[in-house]
């Protein structure tokens, strides 16, 4: 599937699934469906057993996430909250990406009849700006190139979604592999993310763009001013609270040396 085929589906507003071409991606969608449902499983044994907390507060959806932190982004791609948030995140992705895994987990209202499975707060454009990041982030290479399509599309606010073209040239601007970004932005893949993503936002019980989760718990709301984030908003503070937060085998990247363990 070439660009021009990107940019005919697009115009008209829906998508051609290929089935067979998508088989060999859609393992993606698998796991990550095995995690949600692992992560089902444990909060329902977790509540079981008598532990009380708030399914939003103490939000349980990693426990799979292996080596790394674990961000969860609840956003919507054309909301400005949203867009301030990954904003602040630039130099949080730049000096910790190695022990950073960033998800995605878009905000919308599912409905098997819309477009794109759900319906969008700001209409079909930001579902279809909705799969095209999750499509750059599950075929990013890494992370920090994730990072750059979304900065590029960011920048661009008010056309995401809306201008097939500049989500193209935003993924090749960031090196991207465009082929296997087309064929997940078009076929079933796509769809199978941004549902997936969907339903991610519904169990954790989060409505609110933007929402940040750190290590599974509640860090930090963006709603038109910051709420809920008792220890700051800036980078630095996320980038202290995540150091804090990594217990892998990695080396810890050279910045968390500012930011001692407290004892």
């Amino acid at each position: 599937m070439d660009k021009n085929e990107y940019l005919l589906n697009n115009e008209g507003g829906s998508t051609k699934a290929n089935v067979r071409a998508c088989a060999a991606k859609r393992w993606r969608v698998l796991a990550a469906g095995l995690v949600f449902a692992v992560g089902g499983i444990w909060l329902l044994l977790h509540q079981m057993l008598g532990h009380s907390g708030s399914s939003t507060d103490e939000y349980i959806l990693g426990a799979l996430k292996g080596d790394k932190v674990q961000v969860e982004l609840f956003v919507m791609s054309r909301c400005p909250d949203a867009i301030k948030v990954e904003t602040v995140f630039n130099s949080v992705v730049r000096e910790l990406y190695p022990i950073l895994d960033i998800q995605l987990n878009f905000i919308a209202k599912p409905n098997p009849n819309a477009t794109y499975g759900a319906e969008c707060k700001h209409g079909d454009e930001e579902c279809r700006g909705n799969i095209d990041e999750l499509c750059a982030l599950a075929h990013g290479g890494d992370l920090p190139l994730f990072w750059r399509f979304l900065n590029c599309l960011n920048s661009h606010s008010g056309d995401i979604g809306s201008d097939p073209d500049l989500s193209l040239k935003c993924a090749s601007s960031a090196g991207l592999d465009t082929e296997a970004f087309i064929n997940c932005a078009l076929q079933v893949e796509g769809r199978e993310l941004f549902r997936q993503s969907v339903e991610n936002a519904e169990f954790a019980g989060v409505n609110t763009s933007a929402t940040v989760f750190i290590d599974g718990h509640l860090r930090c709301v963006e709603d038109g001013g910051w709420r809920e984030c008792p220890g700051g908003h800036s980078a630095s503070d996320f980038i202290r609270d995540i150091c804090a937060a990594y217990k892998g085998s990695r080396s810890r990247p050279s910045i968390c040396a500012e930011y001692p363990p407290v004892a």
